[in-house]
């Protein structure tokens, strides 16, 4: 399932199931941890336990069961010592260790990189986002698409009557003036 990779492959957008085979609830202390910050099972709490399976990035998962299954085999087989070997026999090889750990994790799906947006891409994505927001609050305090230039006193409702009052004869302004501010132009005009 996994070869030896880094982060930053071509595994950066694979989507796996990390299953806790082991007999023990697989803790931070025993390795469930990714970059020194512990991961959490479904139950809300800091390891995942024994049984549970959930679902990680790849490199995440196989960090996880590359620790379970080091843990796993640390507390399986007691090290031999050799004669006249003073570290004694080790626990596992690349290959069992990997095999074990390949036990541990089973991919799901590929998520995809998002297609690259070109600049005039994003700056139009962000006219159609302000255009929601602005209809959203629009909607919000009461106020219509189309704007009532003003009432039978007339008298303007709000800033917008005004401003759009001073657009319709093409009245110079700055839209960060108050309203009375704004009125007077229309009176000076």
């Amino acid at each position: 399932m996994f070869e030896k990779t880094n982060v930053n492959t071509s595994k950066d957008a694979t989507v796996v199931s990390f299953h806790n085979g082991s007999s023990e609830d697989f803790t931070p202390q025993m390795g469930c941890m990714y970059n020194g910050n512990a991961i959490t099972g479904k139950n809300g709490f800091a390891g995942i336990a024994k049984g549970e399976t959930i679902v990680l990035p790849y490199h995440i998962g196989k960090q996880l069961a590359l620790n379970l299954a080091k843990y796993v085999m640390n507390n399986s087989v007691a090290a031999i010592d050799v004669p006249g070997n003073p570290v004694g026999k080790p626990i596992w090889s690349e290959t069992t260790l990997y095999d074990l750990a390949r036990s541990f994790v089973k991919e799901l799906y590929d998520e995809g990189a998002p297609a690259q947006q070109s600049e005039t891409e994003k700056l139009l994505a962000k006219v159609e986002e302000y255009r929601k927001i602005t209809e959203q609050v629009l909607e919000k305090y009461g106020a219509t698409k189309d704007v009532v230039v003003a009432s039978d006193s007339g008298e303007f409702k709000d800033k917008a009557e005004v401003i759009a009052e001073l657009e319709k004869k093409g009245i110079a302004h700055d839209k960060r003036k108050s309203k009375a501010e704004l009125e007077k132009l229309l009176t000076v005009a």
